[in-house]
């Protein structure tokens, strides 16, 4: 008769081991996953209010009308000088395009068409105005923030979650 000497692992602490490991990764996993998701938002997040704020000090110290330019099939912005005359194809000045993963999933104003594709401009005025909106950006696993804009500074509410908001 053989005698065994026990320096192995049986089937059922191997099982053990492989069910800690997943309830352990089961609850860890969804917060590295959903961090990694968060980061970029709060970039993006950022990103757009620089812009915004760029194109009101622009606008402000030259006297002059600008745009916020949001391209939300190619998920950028950018800002640029309103043109004088109208069939003018206006240079970007400044344009970023949003990291991998986050998009712009819609936007609204209350005197444009809501837009979940396309093209979509929110006009800065001489005196600093801000044209009123709300931007819904979306990243993995269904992470949504909801932006919206406040009209006299250009600043940002912002909800870590979508939130329903309506004009009128």
């Amino acid at each position: 008769m053989k005698n065994s000497s026990g320096r192995g692992f049986t089937l059922l602490e191997l099982v053990i081991v492989l069910v800690i490991i997943s309830i352990t990764l089961g609850y860890i996993g969804p917060s590295l996953f959903g961090g990694l998701f968060s980061s970029n938002m709060d970039r993006v997040t950022r990103d757009m209010g620089t812009m915004i704020q760029l194109a009101r000090s622009w606008a402000i110290t030259q006297h002059k009308t600008y745009l916020v330019h949001f391209d939300i099939d190619q998920s950028s912005i950018g800002i640029y000088l309103k043109p004088e005359s109208s069939g003018v194809i206006p240079e970007m000045l400044k344009e970023r395009t949003l990291p991998e993963g986050v998009i712009i999933k819609k936007i609204k104003t209350p005197y444009q068409i809501p837009k979940q594709e396309g093209e979509l401009d929110l006009r800065i005025t001489p005196e600093g105005l801000v044209e009123q909106g709300i931007i819904y950006l979306e990243a993995g696993y269904g992470k949504t923030y909801t932006l919206v804009i406040k009209p006299f500074s250009g600043n940002f509410r912002v909800y870590d979650h979508f939130v329903e908001i309506s004009y009128g």
